[in-house]
């Protein structure tokens, strides 16, 4: 009888140590949000070719400032051809150029999701036709192929009419020294990091195509923008990093545009908050300075 009991007690030993390696062993491979989102955009940057690629953290950079925002990681990727053909038909477009996705996750949650900017919305936004966008929807239908569609967070765009969240304002300056001014305005911000820019001129140029002056400048604020994506991350889509566009018109004038905070927060939440507002306020007045002649 004892030695039946000491065989028992052996056994339940060895059960219980297996299911504490078990135990143990799921627990490795359990993953934080953070490390999901990560993930995910490894995922992603696999799937793609392209030589131009920004990955931009939201989530480490903001850290970086002490500030706190949910994991969210933008991947902007360009294709030549098809921003050139875009922006042949409406300069405004280079404002939803390259192309741009966003792997995040909401505020208090453990899920992930994936964003991303839809020719529906394009189309409503810069009054293209669908055929005009068949190569962009083709590109992007294979990235948004690889994503579990549980995990795409997809956008009613009911409210989108033309030149939707857009700000524009006319420069004073020839175009050269609109895209000089800018630059130095915007890298004497000292919670300012510069990403870099895009000129779809001269990529144009290089297919032997013809555009009328373009360049987009992207740069970002991670202390403000971290503060402004804190309750509504997925505006990190549109917002952050900041896509200032710069353009000359058929006519020769020479405009600036950038993506109004506010409305997308409100298309994305339905509502907005206090340091979007601020942004937007300090953006325009900053912008201003830049391209407009003093009195």
């Amino acid at each position: 009888m004892k030695k039946i009991t000491t065989f028992f007690c052996l056994t339940f030993v060895l059960f219980s140590c297996q299911n504490q390696n078990k135990e143990a062993k799921k627990e490795v491979t359990v993953q934080t949000i953070s490390e999901k989102v990560t993930a995910l955009n490894t995922k992603l940057n696999n799937t793609l070719d392209e030589a131009y690629i920004i990955n931009l953290d939201h989530h480490k950079m903001a850290e970086e400032e002490g500030v706190y925002t949910p994991p969210a990681i933008a991947t902007i990727f360009s294709d030549p051809k098809i921003n050139t053909e875009l922006v042949k038909q409406n300069p405004l477009i280079g404002l939803d150029l390259p192309f741009k996705v966003l792997c995040y996750s909401e505020a208090d949650t453990t899920k992930v999701s994936f964003a991303y900017t839809s020719t529906d919305f394009i189309s409503k936004r810069h009054g293209l036709n669908n055929s005009l966008l068949e190569p962009y929807d083709k590109k992007l239908s294979k990235i948004v192929s690889s994503v579990d569609s549980l995990l795409i967070s997809r956008t009613n765009t009911d409210s989108v009419s033309l030149d939707f969240g857009i700000i524009k304002i006319q420069s004073d300056y020839d175009f050269k020294t609109t895209v000089t001014n800018l630059k130095a305005i915007v890298n004497a911000q000292n919670d300012t990091r510069w990403f870099g820019e895009i000129d779809f001129h001269k990529d144009a140029a290089a297919l032997n195509q013809e555009v009328n002056q373009s360049t987009l400048l992207l740069f970002g604020g991670p202390a403000p923008g971290g503060k402004a994506m804190m309750t509504t991350p997925k505006i990190g889509l549109d917002a952050f990093c900041q896509k200032l566009l710069v353009y000359e018109n058929d006519q020769g004038d020479i405009y600036i545009a950038f993506n109004d905070i506010v409305v997308f927060s409100e298309l994305y939440y339905g509502t907005s908050t206090k340091p979007q507002n601020l942004i937007n306020q300090r953006l325009t007045k900053t912008f201003k300075s830049a391209v407009k002649e003093e009195n």
